[in-house]
């Protein structure tokens, strides 16, 4: 365990003395297991949630721009929803979560365009969440001083997790690049949206195959085409959570 490699390296064998072999070792795990992201909790071989799902695809920065302004300005763009109230546009008080959410490029956009009070990032292969945070890092790296004092990247974060495996998601944007989820990730995740709370659900999948699975509270209210840096082509449907929905 981590806790008996810290033990063995704080009593090191005879001709090992302080910034030994050992403490260097014990220092590379902790940055490892730091990159995974606060909470996380590494998916095992057996996880058919996680083993299933872990094709990849990344969508063009002008994808990413043209969602992201869309769910800004979502009830000026979608004529039935005129006159919702506040909790649908991703703005200052929303919160995203990216559910796969690859190398983070979906996330930090989101927060970089919307301004957003948090956008989260779930993924469940490490190498990517760590490539994710050292990113991260990197892009604080980057910024002015302006920037750092205008908490701009504040809210961004990555962990290493299985996202079906959450009790409940609390966030009002929930995105997930689900078109290479397998049926047996759809149904798990279809169980926890149902029991979430969110506003809008974004998803490469159609209505009836998340009513198929047990999702009935959802609605599509838009949809747009979605180009992956791999020039795949297909369609993105935007959900509002039917709970919150006025008069209904």
């Amino acid at each position: 365990s981590f806790a008996c490699t810290r033990a063995a390296a704080a009593a090191p064998p005879p001709g090992e003395g302080a910034g030994s072999v050992g403490d260097d070792a014990l220092g590379r795990r902790e940055s490892v297991d730091s990159l995974c992201g606060e909470g996380a909790v590494l998916p095992g071989r057996g996880d058919l949630t996680t083993v299933t799902s872990e094709g990849y695809g990344e969508a063009t920065l002008g994808t990413c721009e043209r969602l992201v302004r869309l769910l800004m300005r979502l009830t000026e763009c979608v004529p039935a929803m005129e006159g919702w109230g506040g909790g649908w546009n991703l703005d200052a008080d929303a919160t995203l979560l990216d559910i796969g959410s690859g190398y983070g490029k979906v996330v930090v956009h989101a927060k970089l365009l919307s301004r957003c009070r948090a956008a989260h990032g779930l993924e469940c292969v490490r190498s990517r969440v760590e490539i994710s945070n050292l990113t991260l890092q990197g892009l604080y790296g980057e910024l002015d001083r302006k920037a750092l004092d205008d908490d701009l990247l504040r809210g961004v974060s990555f962990c290493c997790a299985d996202a079906t495996r959450e009790a409940v998601l609390r966030y009002t944007h929930i995105y997930a690049f689900d078109r290479v989820f397998s049926q047996y990730t759809l149904a798990a995740l279809a169980r926890l949206l149902q029991r979430s709370h969110f506003f809008v659900f974004v998803s490469s999948k159609g209505p009836r195959t998340w009513w198929r699975h047990g999702l009935s509270k959802v609605q599509p209210v838009a949809k747009m085409r979605f180009v992956t840096t791999g020039r795949e082509r297909c369609t993105v449907f935007i959900y509002v959570n039917a709970q919150f929905v006025p008069g209904v």
